[in-house]
């Protein structure tokens, strides 16, 4: 029995190491593509660059690598029934669920690895990344400034530039709103040319802006509106936190905390009294680092049942099957935060639903396939061929 586990873990590492390199290059690759005009051509060094793309790896592991699990399943017990060979342990006596024995604890074992990933490593890349990104934003302003786009990324400004020159440090044809403290008045500033960037001897940003015009507004005292011309004006914003030495671990958020951190907060915050609704927000948290671990369980649960229901070991099958169970996890756990985040669902339902139903799917399945039922999912092609077919994409 000891040879057969053996066997079955062997036909699922070449599978999943080699679907986990496929979706980590494509969760990269688009992290790329979106980053591109903002690292590129704009003064940054590429140590920085570099860095902050390894960080990023931290979130696209906790996702990859159930996702992983679940095709490496699809494939090795897909092969299993495209070869009969579970058709020989089926006469064999030996029953669906030692045959899942196996993966079940590399599953256990990954899930694990991945509570400590989750609790040890994950806080601490993304802290990091976070930190880059704010002193991205500190050091180089003008790198999150897209031509004819409003953008909020300095703190009490909203900005847009219809042309921006990163060599020179200038902005052309500029609109910036600046709200009051009290946030009742509103200042709008359009000027012809302006330069940003981040003093580092007082730790400020400055904004010189000439051949422009001031335009206030109170929006409870509409007649007290004025307009006034400038030549030249400049504004400074003091910056509190963290420098770009990316040294400061002075604030945490909550996806940079630990579990045991996450924990005593919210009992903190119930002892404070504090809005259910913030609690709930941290809880939501707390549990989303234990059911993102426990899903490589789950998709183990039903990937087996499904690649032997299949009789289809192939890359191809396998991937579209993984795609369509994970979209469905993926929006019970979306949708459950959301709900979480405003109050209309209990957290710990909120974190664990996509669990819940993908695991009693699985159950299912298992139930199923230890009967020798098949699926057969040409209608899938079917029902694309005739869709495309009525678009005109197809002929």
């Amino acid at each position: 029995m000891f040879k057969l586990y053996g066997y079955i873990i062997r036909e699922h590492i070449f599978p999943f190491f080699m679907s986990l390199g496929m979706i980590l290059s494509l969760f990269i690759l688009n992290i790329v593509m979106k980053m591109m005009t903002t690292f590129v051509g704009k003064g940054l060094d590429l140590i920085v660059i570099i860095e902050f793309f390894y960080l990023s790896l931290g979130w696209i592991l906790a996702m990859a690598i159930p996702m992983s699990v679940l095709v490496a399943s699809l494939m090795a017990y897909g092969r299993l029934s495209q070869d009969n060979e579970w058709s020989v342990m089926q006469s064999s006596g030996i029953s669906i669920f030692q045959a899942m024995a196996p993966a079940i604890i590399a599953s256990i074992l990954l899930s694990w690895g991945m509570i400590f990933f989750h609790n040890n490593i994950l806080p601490e890349m993304n802290h990091r990344s976070k930190i880059i990104k704010q002193s991205i934003t500190r050091k180089k302003p003008l790198a999150v400034i897209e031509p004819g786009i409003f953008i909020t990324d300095i703190p009490g400004y909203v900005i847009k530039a219809e042309t921006v020159d990163h060599y020179n440090n200038e902005l052309f044809k500029v609109i910036l709103i600046e709200s009051s403290k009290s946030g009742k008045e509103r200042r709008t500033i359009t000027a012809e040319k302006g330069k940003l960037f981040y003093d580092q001897a007082v730790k400020r940003y400055r904004i010189i802006l000439t051949d422009g015009e001031i335009a206030n507004l109170d929006p409870q005292k509409p007649e007290g509106y004025f307009r006034s011309k400038f030549s030249k004006m400049e504004l400074t914003k003091e910056v509190s936190g963290i420098d770009f030495e990316v040294e400061d671990k002075n604030y945490y958020g909550d996806r940079e905390k630990s579990a045991d951190s996450l924990l005593a907060k919210i009992e903190r915050l119930k002892a404070k009294k504090s809005s259910t609704l913030l609690i709930a927000q941290v809880v939501v948290e707390y549990h989303k680092k234990y059911a993102l671990s426990i899903a490589c369980i789950v998709m183990v649960l039903i990937g087996a049942p499904l690649g032997l229901m299949s009789g289809r070991g192939g890359l191809g099958p396998s991937v579209t099957m993984s795609i369509l169970i994970f979209m469905i996890y993926w929006f019970f756990l979306i949708s459950g935060e959301d709900l979480a985040d405003r109050g209309k669902l209990d957290p710990v339902l909120a974190m664990w639903n996509a669990n819940v139903v993908i695991g009693i799917l699985g159950l299912f399945l298992v139930r199923y396939a230890s009967r020798g039922v098949k699926i057969n999912f040409t209608w899938i092609r079917t029902f694309f061929s005739y869709v495309f077919s009525k678009l005109g994409i197809m002929k």
